[in-house]
């Protein structure tokens, strides 16, 4: 790491910055920030979209004689946008992650080892940070003195989004263990103060050492606004966008380009198809869309021209839309719906005006969506974290700031300005009439139609009428796949309609902390104990499908061995007794799984939390966890086999049907599971071909072995959760064929005729990978099996 005086770094870090990416001067701090860096301190910057923070670690990176910058990116989008402009300005610079080939990764950690390397900057993801083979080439780097800084970009994922966006983050703290005199910075434009304290405190950051850098959060030239709805219909509240945008273009005299945030996918489809059908250019954006249609989506949206043919004007999308995207004539933000917290819809309207022209954000508003966000936001379990420190959990922050969120919304006296620094800590005199024109100078609704605003919000529905016109869903298991007992009352949230009051001061991220919020979001209606009969307790009921495992099915269906009932207790069962988790268990057998009555949760209600979980899945989409350019094909650390294994993109979806027996989250996470032991044995380093041989008659190339691979992991998962009554017998299940996965291996055992049982599982995985060559390819392409007999797939 190159290492001068004030005066040097100064030159350097201006002399890239004109010379290598055509700027004349910095923004803002952007000065001090670099020359921070160069220097060698650890940096943290906190700074609105727009300020220009990529240039932050891309000038002293470039600028540094020798070293790698390596910087830890949450998407791939963000990525890609960021290595197409580096490379058109001749910058070294490299990604690792799905989309880039094994052969392009083996060169790339070849030049990474090079004591003499000319990589500036290498992107990667927070999940390549824990793989032990990216630590080996990191390791050499280090050895070389060839590793410049960590940069840690979107660091806001460590707390506000750490424990459901990409949990990944919180592990980079290990980094400053392993290296502890390499340099870090970390980026962020959404972090109040608690926020800061925990992204120094994960990343350990150097406080002896470390450059602050706070930009304030005021977007002077965005004009915020809120549109008040009673109980929507969706139909309606299209109409009125449609008119809303046509409206702005006659005003302005031309088209211009902008963004509609919606929860749903399926909103994004049917609003984008809805805005296409009265003439405007527009296109959905969501991970369901293959990734070739996101990519031409995103290019025409950037590059193209508003109004010209050919070019997405208004692309409606889910939140990952627009992370770290350069674009600056953004005029327009549109939310659909409510966001899930204050952080994110700060981040997501400050996608609009990064060029400095005025620009609009507006924010629809029912209080049956705000209803509908909050019971998502307390019955999320990846927020039901233990606590530590007295820290508040994830439940709390994340309901702290949708609270917030909501108070800004209902607030027509209070400046939508001041209320969103209020938020993020700073402090303002509202009774300077001075000081609050320098935040908005009638840029809201507030300031400019007072009255208007104090009249519209007068349409919101009572919050009692809200409530009703919600209702709770009742979900007919627990959590864990055991059904309700008939007789158990759902709980109910009385705290629904007790509203955050609004002042003056709510608006500051510190309270938010330090607000009790129940686990359920409020309290109960049943307020004492209930006396209740012995339930009538049923046994989970097994729901086939016709046909829906034929693929997954060598053989005709054997019935299990009959064997009588024992005379007495100490008599041990044979051979051919039943195993209750990988077929219907008995009726005793079903009732003795099921909790006893006195273990239920106290008033004699489930938690909320786990009744409300399979009706939120189809209410929201968790492009949160799951974004649509987002390295989901990394395996986290729960998931990683024994050695870890690169997945490769491929533009094939998975959307699986709702079930009661499996929520979503998990039965993604079993798909990816199958998917990445699929590959570790099926595409080895090396002797893959004779195993892809003995699956298809022509040779495949990789991408053709991917999408294979990928269509056999989904009809796996399904069989597997089709074959099942109950969650444990789901997980148990896929854990067994991933066992008969691995031994695939055994090559002499394929289509053998010698009938060994040990192996007769593994073979229906052979069968499905045949089927799915056929489905992908046709029947010519597949490998008959066994030795000129044919057999059934």
């Amino acid at each position: 790491m190159s290492v001068g005086t004030k005066v040097s770094a100064e030159e350097a870090c201006l002399r890239v910055l004109k010379d290598v990416f055509g700027h004349s001067d910095y923004k803002g701090k952007q000065k001090e920030i670099v020359e921070a860096a160069y220097e060698g301190s650890d940096v943290l910057v906190v700074a609105p979209t727009g300020m220009g923070k990529s240039l932050c670690f891309q000038v002293p990176a470039v600028a540094t004689q020798r070293g790698v910058s390596v910087v830890i990116s949450p998407l791939l989008a963000l990525m890609q946008n960021q290595l197409e402009s580096l490379q058109q300005k001749h910058v070294e610079v490299a990604a690792l992650n799905s989309q880039v080939t094994h052969q392009e990764k083996q060169q790339i950690c070849v030049d990474l080892q090079d004591y003499d390397t000319r990589i500036k900057l290498l992107y990667v993801t927070p999940e390549k940070m824990s793989k032990q083979d990216f630590i080996k080439v990191l390791d050499v780097v280090y050895e070389n003195n060839n590793l410049a800084r960590l940069v840690v970009d979107e660091a806001h994922c460590i707390s506000e989004w750490g424990h459901n966006f990409r949990a990944e983050y919180r592990l980079l703290g290990k980094f400053r263990e392993r290296y502890p005199n390499i340099p870090i910075m970390a980026l962020t434009a959404t972090a109040t103060s608690a926020v800061q304290r925990d992204i120094i405190q994960s990343l350990r950051l150097n406080k002896s050492n470390l450059f602050t850098a706070l930009h304030p959060f005021n977007r002077a030239n965005l004009f915020y606004e809120v549109r008040y709805l009673s109980n929507p219909e969706p139909l309606n509240q299209m109409n009125e966008i449609f008119d809303y945008i046509t409206t702005l273009y006659r005003r302005r005299g031309k088209a211009s380009s902008g963004v509609i945030y919606c929860r749903l996918r399926k909103t994004c489809d049917e609003l984008s198809k809805y805005l296409r059908s009265k003439g405007l250019n527009s296109k959905p954006y969501h991970r369901g869309l293959p990734s070739s249609i996101l990519d031409s989506t995103l290019k025409s949206w950037i590059h193209g021209v508003a109004g010209e043919g050919g070019t997405v004007d208004v692309v409606v999308a889910t939140i990952a839309f627009g992370l770290g995207i350069d674009k600056g004539d953004v005029r327009y933000i549109i939310h659909f719906d409510m966001p899930k917290s204050f952080e994110g819809y700060y981040q997501e309207t400050g996608r609009a005006g990064r060029d400095g022209q005025p620009s609009k954000c507006i924010l629809y508003y029912s209080r049956e969506d705000a209803i509908r966000v909050k019971r998502y936001v307390h019955s999320d379990p990846d927020k039901q974290r233990d606590n530590h420190d007295d820290e508040p959990t994830p439940t709390q922050r994340a309901s702290g700031s949708l609270d917030s969120l909501i108070q800004f919304a209902e607030s027509p006296t209070m400046c939508r300005h001041v209320a969103i620094c209020h938020f993020f800590g700073e402090i303002i005199d509202d009774s300077d009439q001075e000081v609050l024109r320098s935040y908005c100078n009638q840029m809201c609704d507030v300031c400019k139609y007072p009255e208007k605003t104090n009249m519209r919000i007068k349409k919101l529905t009572s919050k009692d009428l809200a409530a009703s016109n919600v209702p709770f869903a009742r979900t007919t298991s627990y959590s864990n796949g055991v059904p309700l007992p008939r007789n158990v009352p759902l709980e109910s949230n009385s705290n629904e309609n007790q509203w955050p009051v609004r002042s003056r001061n709510s608006f500051g991220g510190q309270k938010r902390g330090n607000e009790a919020v129940t686990e359920n979001g409020g309290g109960s209606a049943v307020d004492k104990p209930v006396t209740m009969k012995k339930p009538k307790i049923f046994g989970p009921t097994l729901v086939t499908r016709p046909f829906g495992s034929a693929a997954g099915l060598s053989k005709p269906f054997r019935p299990p061995t009959y064997t009588p009932r024992a005379s007495s207790a100490g008599t041990s069962a044979s051979a051919g007794t039943l195993n209750p988790q990988q077929l219907p268990a008995s009726r005793q057998e079903r009732r003795t799984q099921l909790p006893s009555f006195k273990d239920l949760p106290s008033q004699s209600a489930p938690n909320i939390a786990s009744m409300s979980r399979s009706i939120q899945q189809e209410e929201f989409d968790h492009e949160e966890h799951e974004h649509p350019d987002m390295d989901e094909n990394e395996p986290t650390t729960n998931d990683r086999e024994s050695s870890p294994i690169d997945v490769p993109h491929v533009d094939m979806s998975w959307e699986p049907e709702h079930s009661a027996k499996a929520i979503y989250n998990v039965r993604f996470k079993m798909f990816k599971s199958l998917r990445g032991t699929l590959h570790k044995t099926l595409t080895p380093t090396f002797g893959s071909e004779p195993i892809w041989q003995k699956i298809s008659s022509r040779m495949l190339d990789d991408v053709e072995r991917a999408r294979i691979i990928f269509q056999t992991s989904k009809a796996i998962e399904s069989n597997a959760l089709l074959l099942s009554s109950t969650l444990q017998g789901y997980l148990d299940r896929i854990e067994s064929r991933k066992e008969d996965i691995k031994a695939l291996s055994k090559l002499e055992m394929w289509d053998s005729d010698d009938g060994k049982e040990d192996f007769e599982e593994s073979q229906e995985i052979v069968q499905i990978l045949r089927v799915s060559v056929v489905e992908l390819f046709g029947e010519k392409d597949v490998r008959p099996s066994g030795k000129g007999k044919k057999r059934g797939w």
